[in-house]
């Protein structure tokens, strides 16, 4: 009895762990750039879409404020990070600052 129980327990814990909350989807605003959370969790990052506005240094401003810092170890053609660009970075908070993990200039 107490194993058909726990076999029961096991199985209605595995059933709920599977069942993923739904979320509802949007169209996106195609003047928006997009940012999506990929989890809350700063390690593994989150991603942003946009418009390049300016680059100062190794500091990228987008279109829409998004100011992303870009390391040196981030391999990217910096002479391709000009205003106007397309790009899609990957970044991590750290100390309140946006550092790309990576980044691809669209185009």
């Amino acid at each position: 009895m107490i194993r058909v129980l726990a076999v029961l327990v096991a199985v209605l814990m595995t059933v709920s762990l599977g069942v993923s909350t739904t979320t509802a989807q949007m169209k996106p605003d195609p003047a928006q750039p997009k940012t999506m959370e990929q989890k809350s969790d700063s390690k593994m990052g989150q991603r942003v879409e946009g418009t390049i506005k300016a680059v100062t240094g190794n500091m990228v401003t987008l279109e829409d404020g998004t100011q992303l810092s870009i390391p040196s170890s981030v391999r990217v053609a910096k002479d391709q990070l000009k205003p106007g660009a397309q790009i899609t970075a990957e970044y991590e908070e750290r100390g309140g600052q946006k550092v790309a993990t990576s980044v691809l200039i669209k185009g």
